[in-house]
């Protein structure tokens, strides 16, 4: 599964998106419960600040709040799609074969804080620009 920050971070503005994502992960956790006795394993992926994504385009989209949301990030950078390719593909592989029902957060340490001074930082942007 791809889940969101917001599963577990309270945002702004994003009331559905935490909502929904909320469920997925539960969905995760509780999939892994029934069909584990099967050999099937369930997990979730919950990718931070992805460039060049239609997530970022949509959160952030001036080159500004870019760098803005950037720079909330401890490792520094915005993650890459192959960064979230990666990490489904070990997910998917033998290495990962006694994980189940874990969510995953790939987003360079973002959901430890950075998230929500980021939204913070975007919402009151994003008012500011409707007025």
């Amino acid at each position: 599964n791809i889940s969101a920050p917001q599963a577990f971070l309270p945002m702004s503005h994003q009331a559905h998106v935490c909502s929904a994502k909320a469920g997925v992960d539960m969905a995760t956790r509780t999939l892994a419960m029934e069909w584990g006795g099967e050999g099937i394993r369930v997990n979730s992926i919950v990718p931070g600040p992805i460039a060049e994504t239609e997530g970022m385009s949509r959160l952030a989209p001036t080159p500004e709040l870019a760098k803005q949301v950037t720079k909330t990030v401890p490792l520094g950078r915005q993650g890459t799609v192959d960064d979230i390719a990666n990490a489904a593909g070990m997910l998917a592989s033998d290495a990962a074969s006694y994980i189940s029902g874990a969510i995953l957060p790939v987003d360079g340490g973002w959901s430890q804080s950075g998230a929500t001074y980021a939204m913070a930082i975007l919402a009151d942007t994003l008012n500011n620009m409707k007025k």
